[in-house]
């Protein structure tokens, strides 16, 4: 009885052994990898490069991770046909700041209230971003790339803790590469977390029939994530930290990452 309690606990503790560090605000976070996912790094050199086209003017990215089976492929050098991917952000002018639980209620409610209504707004409002990540992307790797958001489609939120609030959509592309133009529909869950008082933004993205795993897999890499760090019921609340903002920026950042995905499915599409 003793081995086998001894081999599930090393079994457990596989999944944090590759954990990185991310130091948010002066704050060093623990991030266990997605489970079967691992982080892009400068290695894998054109994925890496594409990667970092995803500038976002509100968020801080701090990774990527793909699917393990991908890693000697990704190595090599090679842009990826991705369909499943995950991404981690903050928010820029929130990583300095420490949010208490009242803090991050407040903010979960916020959200809840004015869901569809910022999503609105932010399709408004990214076209000029979209057209600039288009020309970062055509330029680094000489091709002919435009995208645009052609639909967003938000759900209700469905999974909420004291610490976690996650909520889905699919979201349709208008995609043009060397020429040729097509449509795309993408899965995506976002995951918002109050990890040792710092607000994270977890996202998870699969195709268009993979929104239940998109679901699954985030909720559960949510969990190892706040199983690494402290919670943040000690954090005194702190004011103006601005929650509509921080609202706007979550979507925004999901909106921008999903050009990496959408880029490469396109990509398979038609070298198949």
């Amino acid at each position: 009885m003793k081995i086998i309690t001894s081999s599930l606990f090393i079994i457990f503790l596989a999944g944090f052994v590759n954990a990185e560090t991310f130091s948010v605000g002066g704050k060093d976070i623990e991030i266990p990898p997605p489970n079967n996912f691992s982080m892009v790094t400068k290695e894998m050199d054109a994925l890496y490069r594409f990667s970092k086209q995803m500038d976002d003017q509100v968020n801080d990215q701090l990774a990527y991770y793909i699917p393990e089976s991908d890693v000697p492929a990704a190595l090599s050098g090679k842009i990826l046909s991705l369909k499943r991917y995950y991404l981690l952000k903050v928010n820029k002018k929130l990583k300095d700041r420490l949010v208490s639980s009242r803090d991050f209620s407040e903010l979960k409610n916020i959200t809840r209230q004015q869901n569809k209504e910022v999503f609105k707004s932010v399709k408004k409002k990214i076209s000029g971003t979209m057209k600039k990540i288009s020309k970062g992307i055509s330029d680094e790797f000489d091709v002919d790339f435009a995208l645009k958001v052609s639909q967003i489609v938000p759900f209700e939120p469905h999974y909420e803790t004291d610490n976690a609030f996650a909520f889905s959509m699919y979201i349709n592309y208008g995609v043009m590469v060397k020429g040729s133009k097509e449509d795309i529909i993408v899965s995506a869950t976002t995951t918002i977390l109050n990890v040792s008082g710092k607000v994270l933004f977890l996202y998870c993205y699969g195709s268009k029939s993979e929104l239940e795993w998109t679901r699954t897999a985030s909720k559960s890499w949510a969990a190892k994530v706040i199983d690494s760090n402290l919670l943040a019921s000690a954090v005194p609340s702190v004011s103006g930290i601005g929650r509509n903002k921080v609202i706007v920026s979550v979507f925004t950042g999901g909106l921008i990452a999903l050009i990496f995905g959408v880029f490469l499915i396109f990509k398979k599409r038609k070298n198949g």
